[in-house]
């Protein structure tokens, strides 16, 4: 018998239930030596992803609920990268949190920066990077970084894959641990509905998409999509229902700046991550690029094929803590994914 391509073939004997408690608890004991100083004083959370891709509404989730969990509590303050800095003028008395996900180095500058400015502005307080994956292309930002992080002198960092651990570990002086995605924090979601569709392919078209041409063949009613649109009026509704909310509470602790702040974040991520599972739901099979769509999926349940981005974000953290499962494969190109999608459809009687 010809031996399975390791590149293609599913793990045989592993679920995707296995892969989520096995990476739950992994974050469990990533985050065991700053669990007590959570649960013990108010803490921040800040860089909200206040944008349409639903991967990091995912991890925002993920951090709430593991926090809301296991500390006990929810975030006190929250800001976006760009809100003006005097938000910041109210910090609580516990650890400074900042958001998780893929930006940490010079592919999106916009939130290192301020990721470096935070800890300018606040030496020698504890900060915990929530686990990101790290790409440099450019050896004066590294430096840069480096040195912003010795200054600082308290800082925890938190990688998603070991590459980026290696990176952490030999350029920047301070604690580097590896840690799972946030999104895992999630835990199994449920599909919304049956699907009317046998293929997605959702592919990034972004800055980190890799490119290249769909199949000649690629049947018409495969459809080519992204998930960086918002619903039209998501903001205006998620403000109306925010301040009503609070009104209507009678609390006055929900009446404040930092509260509204919170519960609008949360609004929008719960928004727009429910867009995301309605997308991928609607598919028997899904084909992607986007490291989300492979996390999302794999909390679905949602057999799908993954490719790479455009710096090996998807392939690090699959290798680093082995999310393949039984519905899950890794391809090398588009053709190779579409190839394992008609498998899977003929295999599945689609």
């Amino acid at each position: 018998m010809q031996a399975a391509d390791p590149l293609t073939a599913p793990a045989p004997s592993v679920t995707h239930r296995e892969v989520i408690f096995r990476l739950q608890a992994a974050i469990d004991a990533a985050l065991a030596p700053v669990l007590p100083a959570l649960a013990a004083e108010p803490f921040a959370l800040l860089d909200f992803p206040d944008h349409a891709n639903v991967g990091d509404s995912a991890i925002w989730l993920g951090e709430l609920a593991w926090l809301t969990r296991n500390a006990g509590r929810a975030p006190a303050l929250t800001c976006r990268f760009d809100d003006p800095a005097d938000r910041l003028d109210r910090l609580p008395p516990g650890p400074i949190l900042l958001h998780g996900g893929g930006n940490f180095g010079d592919v999106w500058p916009q939130h290192q920066l301020f990721r470096e400015a935070v800890l300018a502005r606040f030496p020698g307080r504890p900060v915990v990077q929530m686990p990101q994956s790290i790409h440099y292309a450019d050896a004066a930002a590294l430096a840069r970084t480096a040195r912003v992080i010795e200054r600082h002198g308290a800082f925890t960092l938190l990688v998603r894959d070991r590459p980026s651990l290696e990176l952490a570990r030999r350029h920047f002086p301070c604690e580097a641990r590896l840690c799972p995605d946030m999104a895992f924090a999630l835990g199994e979601l449920p599909r919304p509905a049956a699907p009317d569709l046998d293929v997605l392919l959702l592919l990034r078209t972004d800055r980190e998409a890799v490119g290249g041409p769909a199949p000649a063949d690629l049947p018409a009613d495969w459809p080519v999509e992204d998930w960086l649109t918002d619903d039209p009026g998501l903001y205006r509704a998620a403000l109306r229902r925010t301040r009503l909310g609070a009104v209507l509470s009678l609390d006055p602790r929900r009446l404040g700046r930092a509260a509204r702040g919170l519960d609008l974040a949360n609004r929008l991520a719960r928004a727009r991550l429910g867009r995301g599972v309605a997308q991928l739901s609607r598919a028997r099979f899904v084909i992607t690029d986007r490291l989300h769509v492979h996390v999302v999926a794999t909390l679905l349940g949602l057999p799908h094929a993954f490719l790479d981005n455009s710096y090996g974000k998807i392939g690090r953290f699959a290798d680093s803590f082995g999310t393949g499962w039984n519905g899950c494969s890794r391809a090398a190109s588009r053709a190779e994914a579409v190839a394992v999608a008609r498998r899977h459809l003929a295999t599945a009687g689609g």
